[in-house]
C-alpha cells in the first residue's frame, strides 16, 4: 500500500502536516506550492492508494485533475484555507473527505482528526504550527497551548520559521519533516538554530531599507522585494516597521507578480478574500487567510492591484 502526502513545501505549517502524517502512516511526502501543485497532481503515481492534500489552497481549477484521481485512489483533504462552495459540492460528489475550518492551522486539523493515534508530544508539533501561521487562538490550537510552556514552545516554533525563511531548499525540508516525525526539538534539528540567526539579520537589514523603499496608500504599505527574503516575511517586515495595518510585498518574474499580503492582529478586513476577488479581476489567481494572504496576477496588473487593495480597506475606525 503506497500513501502519499502532498503539503505545502513553503511554510512549517505545511512541513508539521507531512511530518505527522509521516509519523500515523508513514507517507511519502510531496513538497508542493501554488505553482506546482497542478503538475503534482497531474503526477500522482499509479501505486498511491491513499493521498493526503494538506495545508493547500485549491482552486475550482484542480477540480478536474483530483476527480480523475479519485477514480482509483482514496483522497483525504484537511485544510484550511477559504474554499468555493463549488469546490465543496464536487468533492462530496466524488466521495472525497474533506476536513475544513478556516479557524486553525492545517497541523491542528491533522492532529485533532488522528489525535486518538498519536502521542501526547504530538501536540507539540501541531502547536509549532499554530504559532508559526498565527492560529494561537484557534480552537483546537488554543486548547493545545494551554497545557504548554508557552514560551518554550514558541521559541522553538520561531527558531524553524526563521530557518525555514532563510533556507528553503528541499533537502532541508525534508530534514525537518523527518525530524519533527520523531518529536525531535526544532533546536536540535541540524543547522535550524545558525540559518534562524543568519535569517534574523537578513530581517533587520531589510527593516533599515523599508522606510526608503516603501510606499504608504492609505492603511496599506507596499514595496517590491528581492531575492534576500519570501514576499509573505518581507509585507510582514513593512506593517511591523512603518506600523501600518496591511504590508504587501510583490517580485515580478517571467512577466508575472507574485505577491503577499499580512495584516496586523485586530484587521476587521479578510485579506484572502480580497486577494481571490483581485486576483480573479486580473486574470490571476489569490487567496489565503484574514491576516496572510497571496496571489499571482500578470505583472502589468500590479498597479491596478495596489489602488484596488488600497480601496478596498475601508477608513480606520478606533477600537473600543
Amino acid at each position: 500500500m503506497s500513501i502519499v502526502n502532498i503539503t505545502h513545501g513553503d511554510d512549517l505549517d505545511g512541513l508539521t502536516c507531512g511530518a505527522l502524517l509521516k509519523k500515523l502512516f508513514n507517507a511519502n511526502i510531496v513538497l508542493a506550492n501554488y505553482d506546482t501543485i497542478e503538475d503534482v497532481l497531474k503526477n500522482i503515481p499509479e501505486t498511491t492508494t491513499q493521498l493526503f492534500i494538506t495545508d493547500i489552497n485549491l482552486r475550482d481549477a484542480l477540480i478536474c485533475h483530483l476527480k480523475k484521481i479519485c477514480l482509483k485512489t482514496k483522497i483525504t483533504i484537511i485544510d484550511h484555507h477559504p474554499m468555493t462552495q463549488l469546490f465543496k459540492v464536487e468533492m462530496r460528489e466524488c466521495n472525497i473527505d474533506v476536513h475544513h475550518d478556516t479557524r486553525d492551522c492545517a497541523s491542528a486539523l491533522v492532529y485533532n482528526l488522528f489525535r486518538h493515534r498519536l502521542e501526547h508530544n504530538a501536540s507539540r508539533i501541531a502547536a509549532y504550527a499554530a504559532i508559526s501561521d498565527m492560529f494561537e487562538d484557534g480552537p483546537i490550537a488554543s486548547i493545545i497551548l494551554d497545557h504548554m510552556d508557552r514560551k518554550f514552545v514558541q521559541h522553538q516554533a520561531f527558531i524553524l520559521t526563521h530557518a525555514l525563511g532563510a533556507s528553503q531548499s528541499e533537502e532541508f525540508k525534508i530534514r525537518v519533516i523527518n525530524d519533527l516525525s520523531t518529536y525531535a526539538y526544532p533546536h536540535r534539528i541540524k543547522d535550524a538554530v545558525e540559518l534562524a540567526c543568519s535569517q534574523l539579520e537578513k530581517i533587520v537589514k531589510i527593516k533599515d531599507l523599508v522606510p526608503k523603499k516603501a510606499t504608504k496608500l492609505g492603511r496599506l504599505a507596499y514595496m517590491e522585494g528581492n531575492d534576500e527574503l519570501s514576499t509573505g516575511e518581507v509585507a510582514n517586515i513593512v506593517m511591523d516597521t512603518l506600523g501600518i495595518d496591511v504590508g504587501m510585498c510583490y517580485k515580478i518574474n517571467d512577466g508575472m507578480a507574485d505577491l503577499s499580503l499580512r495584516g496586523e492582529r485586530r484587521l476587521i478586513e479578510h485579506l484572502g478574500e480580497i486577494a481571490f476577488k483581485l486576483a480573479d479581476n486580473c486574470g490571476g489567481f489569490g487567496g489565503g487567510h484574514n491576516r496572510a494572504a497571496g496571489a499571482k496576477i500578470p505583472a502589468d496588473s500590479i498597479k491596478q492591484f495596489i489602488q484596488d487593495l488600497s480601496e478596498e480597506l475601508k477608513p480606520w475606525v478606533p477600537f473600543p
